[in-house]
């Protein structure tokens, strides 16, 4: 499977022509099948609480998450897909199901739950926008968060311009420090106050847990270690397109078996050596790619064996 993110979303919002978008969404689709990676806000929040588990020697029981979920809010920490209410706004899909009928329910609801994917990544055609906007819609807002993370790395960039030596030495640990107090801080203070609440032990860690707190947060290395590679270049120029694939890269590289990107994100995640522990594969090439997933072993599911049957009545 090759899963989209909500960074894909994103990027698909500055395409200004509804031509190009159309296209790039019919190769999106056929690709992923609208499956789409679970959010980085999400993930980190899993990492913050299972590395605050596992130093304290917790084993709490908890239900498997699904690391990729069916239909764009996955990737923005919501479940399920279309739902049919009532005037008050309660569910009202059993008695939707009962006056329609099992099949037909079933049919609009797919026909639904389609239309509504499809239409995330074709975005709405340029006749609508006036309307749209007039009611609120403004996809450039999404990137103003991008603006001011970039801000952030332009003063660490301006400050080793100043300070270069700090280029050579523990850059590492300076970004590294940076990320989780700009980025996670606030989420880790949640975790700990929830855990308070609920009578739960205060997680107050000495330096060195502290330390393995942070290096257990696999997609947070990811995201450590590609600005890293980008801060110790001098000459490289910061855009919000690195925040953009560094949030991207972050949880594909830490979570997937396969990363398939552009030659600077590539070259910063190959370069970073300390990451090759993940084991990710990074082709360079579609060729590269196609080789690699053909040595893959076919997996059984049940889908597989036994043909689900909604699937069998779409047929």
């Amino acid at each position: 499977m090759f899963p989209l993110s909500g960074e894909h979303l994103l990027e698909l919002t500055a395409i200004k022509d509804p031509k190009q978008r159309e296209h790039i969404a019919e190769v999106m689709e056929a690709l992923s099948g609208f499956g789409y990676l679970i959010g980085r806000p999400e993930i980190a929040r899993l990492e913050i609480e299972a590395g605050i588990e596992d130093i304290l020697s917790e084993n709490p029981q908890r239900l498997p998450l699904p690391l990729i979920g069916r239909g764009f809010g996955w990737a923005f920490g919501m479940v399920g897909g279309m739902k049919i209410v009532d005037a008050d706004g309660d569910d009202a899909s059993i008695s939707a199901r009962r006056e329609m009928g099992v099949d037909k329910y079933e049919a609009f609801m797919r026909f639904a739950n389609y239309t509504i994917e499809r239409a995330m990544l074709d975005g709405p055609p340029d006749t609508e926008l006036p309307a749209l906007r007039e009611n609120g819609y403004n996809p450039e807002s999404s990137r103003n968060g991008q603006v001011s993370r970039l801000a952030f790395e332009l003063d660490l960039s301006a400050y080793l311009a100043d300070d270069p030596k700090w280029r050579r030495g523990r850059l590492r640990d300076i970004v590294s420090a940076r990320e989780i107090s700009h980025e996670w801080l606030d989420a880790i203070n949640d975790v700990k106050g929830q855990r308070v609440r609920a009578g739960r032990p205060l997680f107050d860690p000495p330096d060195d847990d502290m330390r393995r707190f942070m290096a257990a947060m696999p997609h947070t290395q990811v995201a450590i270690s590609m600005k890293t590679h980008y801060h110790r270049d001098p000459a490289h120029r910061w855009t919000t397109n690195d925040i953009v694939d560094i949030d991207a890269m972050a949880v594909a590289y830490a979570y997937c078996d396969a990363v398939f990107t552009d030659k600077a994100a590539r070259s910063a995640l190959a370069n970073s050596k300390e990451l090759r522990v993940f084991g990710t594969f990074l082709p360079r090439t579609a060729n590269e790619l196609t080789d690699w997933l053909n040595q893959q072993p076919r997996l059984a599911t049940a889908d597989l064996l036994v043909p689900h049957p909604l699937c069998t009545r779409a047929n």
